[in-house]
């Protein structure tokens, strides 16, 4: 059996509008062969695809063809594990005041009649927020990331460490 913190997923998309779908299956199927629960399996594929998105329209002003770096690992929390996902690129990056902004925002929801609630609005950000335990923003080597973080229940562990 390999250990949690030994497995990892890593891998780089090309930017596009399609780049969050192929980032959401490539997760998934990670997920899957571990074992991660279907519920939660949901709610990170959410996340992987907001924020993949974000990197695609914000951070590289929907230019196609430049690396997003995906990626999933694990490791000891207080008191139990936590899984870590990042995106990374190499675009814009958001200033950590923008993003205390966004999640500060009221959450507004798209009416099919009002065409203004229709634009990008910062709902990723807090979809992301209420799903996980943390987030954060960094850059490393001209790279921004952004950190999302989510602790594990002991249920996840006891389906994850029967799978791996």
């Amino acid at each position: 059996m390999q250990p949690l913190f030994d497995v990892k997923f890593e891998k780089v998309f090309p930017s596009s509008l399609d780049a969050s779908r192929f980032a959401a299956d490539a997760t998934n199927a990670f997920w899957s062969e571990i074992g991660l629960s279907a519920g939660l399996a949901t709610q990170l594929e959410l996340c992987i695809v907001e924020m993949v998105n974000n990197a695609y329209i914000h951070a590289y002003d929907e230019v196609e063809n430049l690396p997003i770096t995906v990626r999933c690992h694990f490791i000891q929390g207080t008191p139990l594990p936590e899984l870590h996902l990042e995106i990374e690129d190499s675009g814009s990056a958001m200033t950590q005041a923008q993003l205390e902004a966004a999640l500060a925002n009221d959450f507004i929801e798209a009416d099919p009649n009002d065409e203004s609630t229709w634009t990008t609005s910062g709902r990723g950000f807090l979809i992301v927020s209420s799903l996980m335990d943390r987030i954060a923003l960094g850059k490393e080597n001209a790279r921004n990331q952004f950190l999302m973080v989510k602790e594990l229940s002991e249920d996840d562990i006891e389906v994850l460490s029967h799978s791996i």
